[in-house]
């Protein structure tokens, strides 16, 4: 299936309210306690006003169902976390450090050059990614989320491509749409910089 891309967002690939108690709930509950037991009260005379009803499930509202997830918007999925393979942590924390450190580009004739890479988390694409959904998921009803890591030549053509996924069943075509996608570099000095560290989230929904 064709992906759906939104401005600043992730690509949206679609095939075909818990009660919670809270620390500071509990907090509050104590307190109230509290000030009861230290109170003197009049059993005659003490007339409580009724306590409110318990606030309960919409009924009417659908259960989530095996393999949907929060980010597809269904209430009460489950929030899935990504399985990020070795050396992604590495490489974010490598490009933060060099922009720490103002790196990117060294010195010619003895005067500061124009930096021949830029740190582009951000960056987004002039042709986004062209996704399939991939069969075994959607032939079991599984949705998932991803993101793609990426740097990006000077001609605009991703490289160095690493995926991380909710289910190893979307890495592969993942990384197939990774490779479908340009961007259009800035110019430092005259010349196209290479992209560092582009993450690029791509979300598998599937319809009602």
């Amino acid at each position: 299936m064709e992906g759906l891309p939104e401005t600043g967002g992730p690509s949206c690939v679609r095939e075909g309210k818990e009660t919670k108690m809270t620390r500071l709930h509990i907090l509050a509950g104590t307190a109230c306690l509290a000030t009861l037991a230290a109170c003197a009260v009049d059993p005659n005379t003490y007339d409580p006003a009724p306590a409110p009803p318990p606030v309960m499930d919409d009924p009417q509202a659908p259960a989530p169902q095996p393999g949907e997830i929060a980010a597809c918007g269904h209430a009460g999925a489950t929030e899935v976390s990504l399985r990020y393979p070795d050396g992604w942590q590495a490489r974010l924390a490598e490009g933060a450090r060099q922009t720490g450190s103002g790196g990117g580009g060294g010195e010619l004739l003895g005067g500061p050059s124009q930096p021949d890479e830029v740190v582009a988390t951000d960056a987004q694409p002039v042709a986004p990614p062209m996704v399939e959904y991939p069969q075994s998921a959607a032939s079991a009803r599984q949705e998932g989320r991803c993101e793609i890591l990426m740097d990006v030549s000077p001609t605009g053509t991703p490289e160095e491509i690493l995926t991380a996924c909710s289910t190893p069943q979307f890495n592969a075509s993942v990384y197939r749409a990774a490779t479908s996608m340009r961007f259009d570099p800035p110019r430092r000095g005259g010349q196209s910089v290479r992209l560092v560290n582009v993450v690029y989230p791509v979300i598998y929904c599937l319809d009602e």
